[in-house]
Order: C-alpha cells, then sequence, then structure tokens
C-alpha cells in the first residue's frame, strides 16, 4: 500500500521538512541535469536512499503494478523514432521517471501525513491545498484495496486481464466507487461545518541536530552540482 510505513531508520527520524527540501532540490537536478551520467548517478542514490530507510526495493514494485509498463514505454517509443540513438535517449527518459517516482514514494512512505501537512503548511503551501493533498494520499490504500476487491470480483465472473488488454472492466468500477466516496466525505465535511478557506494547521516539528547537518550539507551539494 502507498502509505506511511513505521520505522525507525534514519530517513525516517529525518524531519519532514527537510525532507520536502531535499525532494525538491533531487527532483530540480533530475529536471536540470538530464544527461544519463547524472541519472545513473541519482539512481545510485536512490537506491541508497531505500537502503538507509530499511524499505525494500519490492514495496514499490508491488504498489505500481503493472504502472512500471509506463517506464518501459519511452525505451520502445525511441528506438521506434530513431533506432540509432533511440536506446540512449529512451533509458535517460526512463532513468528520470524512475527516479522521481521512487523519491517520491520514498517520502511518502517514511513520512506520517501529519508530519507532511505540517511541512506543506510551515513553507506557506495554501492550506485548503494542502489539506485537499492529504485527503488524496490517504485515499490512496483505499483504492489500492478498492482495485484489488474489484479484480477479485471480475476475476470471478471470468475477466482475465493480459497485458495488451484495456482494463476498462477494472477502471470503471473503481472510478464509480471513488467518486462515491468522494461525495460521502464532501457531505460529511459539509454536514459538520468544514470551511476549506479557514483551517488552522499547528505546527509540531522541531529539528534535531541530525536536521540541521543536513541542511548545512545543502549548499555543498548544490555548489558542486552547478
Amino acid at each position: 500500500m502507498i502509505a506511511f510505513i513505521p520505522g525507525n531508520s534514519l530517513v525516517h527520524r529525518t524531519d519532514a521538512r527537510v525532507k520536502i527540501i531535499y525532494l525538491v532540490f533531487l527532483l530540480f537536478i533530475l529536471v536540470t541535469k538530464q544527461n544519463l551520467g547524472v541519472l545513473v548517478v541519482m539512481s545510485l542514490i536512490t537506491l541508497l536512499l531505500y537502503q538507509l530507510s530499511d524499505i525494500p526495493l519490492s514495496q514499490p514494485c508491488r504498489d505500481l503494478g503493472r504502472g512500471w509498463l509506463f517506464i518501459v514505454i519511452p525505451i520502445l517509443l525511441h528506438l521506434l523514432i530513431n533506432p540509432q540513438t533511440g536506446i540512449y535517449r529512451g533509458v535517460a527518459v526512463s532513468l528520470f521517471l524512475l527516479n522521481i517516482i521512487l523519491i517520491s514514494l520514498l517520502d511518502l512512505y517514511t513520512t506520517e501525513i501529519s508530519s507532511i501537512l505540517q511541512a506543506l503548511v510551515f513553507f506557506k503551501f495554501p492550506s485548503e491545498l494542502a489539506f485537499t493533498l492529504m485527503i488524496s494520499i490517504r485515499f490512496l490504500p483505499l483504492m489500492q484495496e478498492e482495485l484489488n476487491r474489484i479484480r477479485v470480483s471480475q476475476a470471478l465472473r471470468g475477466y482475465g486481464l493480459t497485458p495488451l488488454s484495456l482494463p476498462i472492466p477494472l477502471i470503471v468500477p473503481l472510478l464509480h466507487s471513488s467518486l462515491k466516496r468522494a461525495m460521502e466525505l464532501a457531505v460529511s465535511l459539509e454536514s459538520r461545518g468544514f470551511d476549506p478557506e479557514n483551517i488552522h494547521v499547528a505546527v509540531e516539528l522541531k529539528l534535531a541536530a541530525m536536521d540541521y547537518l543536513f541542511l548545512l550539507l545543502l549548499p555543498f551539494l548544490f555548489s558542486l552540482l552547478f
């Protein structure tokens, strides 16, 4: 499930605000330094972060399922467009997408939703948008459970998903149940007098010595790359 995984690793103990800063920093590197050498180094850093977090790479593989096919598609498309240099460009795009997905998921795996919400409010992110984002993240495990339930239900009806078939029998019921759940949540919030423009979130996060060290290390890493 794409949700917080309790742990006591170095990545888990890092302040949510520091992790968001490093997440933005790593994504900035991926966007601005799109060459194969940098992408390979970033992939090694991503693997190291997963090792430090004690979260196996099998976790995102299970969570995304067939979604990993979208990482292979750029390689095939570039090979069709330009067979000579397509493999190089395709691998670069695939590594770019792979690192973005893995780094983003790692942040969700190692940070509680309440901490992410407080960190976003600390950075002056609009509270209503932060609240909406947190609700969306909370819905991810529920949607995964619902998708598994629909898959089993459709399999009992004789539906078999093949690699080349469109998963319409899975998508339509999932959209229906998601919209129904969203409407129920909206009615529940409205009945309780919820005001999206008047959300107050208390920031209770505190930086530790390790967090200050990571912040002091950031300008040094930036100077090395730029």
